[in-house]
């Protein structure tokens, strides 16, 4: 039987997570999520909106989430759970 040696690349990782392609896909899942969220918000205002940008965990890595604008957009998650049904 032979073995097999993987080498963990941790320069090849840490260009690939912060690549143009891992930024667009996770800010069009991320804006998905938003226009769901604004579908679902019955209560007005300005509604939800996404952001897009690099976290620190493991070294660095494109990150995005969704969050209310408003006092409108909190009651629309509190009461109607908007934002929570949005990401289901």
């Amino acid at each position: 039987m032979t073995q097999t040696r993987i080498e963990f690349n941790s320069a090849g990782f840490r260009e690939i997570l912060l690549s143009d392609g891992v930024k667009n896909l996770v800010e069009e899942t991320a804006n998905g999520i938003r226009d769901r969220a604004n579908a679902n918000n019955s209560r007005g205002g300005e509604g939800f909106e996404a952001q897009t940008m690099v976290g620190g965990y493991g070294g660095g890595r494109w990150i995005a989430f969704v969050h209310t604008t408003d006092r409108d957009s909190m009651i629309a998650e509190s009461e109607d759970k908007a934002l929570s049904r949005a990401v289901k």
